[in-house]
């Protein structure tokens, strides 16, 4: 597993729910795991910062895993990402897909505090990279996931 997080330039927008769940999910390739899209995109929508999203994903190798390791690592990534904060606080959608031969489990997180109507960022790259990446290395050995720091998968150029 790979925790991947998508760039920004113009902030984000509810366009990024859009994509999640296009074509796919009449194809049945893609599937909400948990939150509203409904009420994310709206809560994106009357965001007046500028930076309205932050948005990204586990993607596996692996073609499947169980419900409920999926809702455990979702559970696990939240509290890894967003520390202290109680879910009631923040919005987030999770999002599955499987139309690439792979697992993906993508989120949408609107970056305003619930309560306070605040900015939040939830992930700041040069700060919690090394936090993100312990965390993968750490679901990658408890749970077996392919991993792709694997020296066996590195690539010659």
């Amino acid at each position: 597993m790979v925790v991947k997080f998508f760039a920004n330039k113009k902030g984000g927008s509810s366009k990024a729910i859009n994509y999640l769940l296009n074509e796919r999910e009449q194809q049945g390739t893609a599937r909400v795991l948990q939150g509203d899209p409904k009420l994310t995109r709206q809560i994106i929508n009357n965001i007046k910062f500028k930076q309205k999203t932050t948005v990204g994903c586990l993607s596996f190798e692996e073609q499947n895993i169980s419900e409920e390791m999926k809702h455990q690592l979702i559970e696990d990534f939240e509290r890894m990402l967003i520390p202290g904060l109680d879910k009631s606080r923040y919005n987030i959608l999770w999002v599955e897909h499987t139309d690439k031969g792979r697992l993906e489990l993508n989120f949408v997180i609107p970056k305003i505090e619930l309560e306070s109507q605040k900015s939040l960022n939830p992930y700041y790259h040069k700060a919690d990279l090394p936090r993100v990446e312990m965390w993968q290395d750490i679901q990658n050995l408890e749970h077996n996931f392919t991993n792709p720091k694997d020296p066996s998968k590195a690539r010659t150029l």
